[in-house]
């Protein structure tokens, strides 16, 4: 099967319902009620800086698509919205315009049309363990310069990579290509998951290397569903997705594990359905977060603007309505965790 197919494969079944797994757990942070917040809402102040770079809002648009004409249209589409609103945008991974160079337009686009904002490169951890360094060296220029990226992501989808019928699962030497990306590249490296958490035992291994985690946690768009919809019905790759279906760690939970082993900036994503979900994972020590699902369904249902209106809007009233007049405040605003997180840190050991 091509992988322009894959591609456009990706954006129909993680747009539907099919590719929503589990729960994020969110519903089990509660942020404490102010009843007298001393301030007008217009005082909160949603200004943010992302790995330094100042941006309106901490808040981005989360890695998705690229490499088919499709592609190209929710690309160019993202990015006017992520340019419009000030704040940063991913790339999806750049393999497929690396390999094929005809489809490089359909990541360009984003340089295009959203000039002043951060642009995060992506890249594939099984596909820089298959890389000479030369070979790797090329490649990470390439993606930075096709789309002037601020930043660089690898992503980590072992899970994936092992129900995806072209999977290639394999991890040998990652953290050593890490460091040679980070090196040529000349910018941060944001190391990230992809729906399935990164934990604290993981984030300690990324010390010194990494300049943000992004943890893309469990409860939220699952690539195991993904890939295994699009297996067939009496395939191994589909009884392997269904057997690991609810396999990962749940965003907020992964939150704590990376905050316990790592004092560098810390992305939330996997799951965040709202400004309020974004306040929370604030709240719980992330210094970011990014959406991808919500508004790749909104890109295609032509609402983009209004879906980053609307969790904006949800962001600022989760701040009002807890007294944090600041991005920075919110992590001093009170909370309780329900049963599962609670126990989740407390066998874990974790400092959340």
């Amino acid at each position: 099967m091509g992988i322009e197919k894959r591609k456009d494969d990706h954006i129909y079944i993680a747009s539907s319902e099919i590719s929503q797994v589990g729960s994020a757990w969110f519903e089990e942070v509660v942020l404490i009620h102010n009843a007298l917040p001393e301030m007008d809402i217009s005082e909160v102040e949603l200004s943010a800086r992302f790995l330094g770079a100042p941006v309106k809002a901490p808040f981005g648009i989360g890695a998705m698509t690229g490499g088919t004409e499709l592609a190209g249209k929710i690309n160019a589409e993202l990015a006017k919205a992520a340019e419009e609103f000030g704040i940063p945008i991913y790339v999806g991974s750049q393999r497929v315009a690396l390999v094929k160079r005809e489809v490089r337009w359909t990541f360009e686009v984003v340089k295009q049309n959203a000039p002043s904002v951060p642009k995060v490169a992506n890249l594939g951890a099984p596909q820089l363990a298959e890389l000479s360094e030369k070979e790797l060296e090329a490649w990470v220029v390439e993606a930075v310069d096709m789309i002037d990226a601020y930043a660089i992501a690898v992503h980590l989808n072992a899970a994936q990579e092992v129900v995806q019928p072209e999977g290639e699962p394999n991890f040998r030497g990652v953290l050593e290509k890490l460091k040679i990306v980070k090196k040529v590249a000349g910018r941060p490296l944001i190391v990230k998951e992809t729906g399935n958490g990164i934990s604290k035992e993981v984030a300690a291994r990324l010390s010194g290397i990494a300049d943000a985690i992004d943890v893309g946690g469990f409860g939220g768009t699952s690539f195991v569903a993904i890939e295994g919809a699009r297996s067939g019905e009496s395939s191994l790759q589909r009884r392997l997705a269904e057997t690991f279906r609810l396999w990962g760690i749940p965003t907020a939970a992964s939150i704590c594990e990376v905050r316990s082993a790592y004092a560098g900036y810390i992305i939330a994503s996997g799951g965040i359905r709202s400004g309020l979900d974004g306040a929370k994972a604030l709240a719980m020590g992330a210094h970011f977060f990014t959406m991808s699902q919500p508004l790749l369904k909104a890109a295609l249902e032509g609402r983009l603007r209004g879906e980053i209106e609307a969790v904006i809007a949800e962001l600022r009233t989760a701040m009002f309505l807890t007294g944090a007049r600041t991005v920075r405040d919110l992590a001093m605003v009170p909370r309780v965790y329900g049963p599962r997180l609670r126990n989740w840190i407390e066998q874990r050991r974790l400092s959340c």
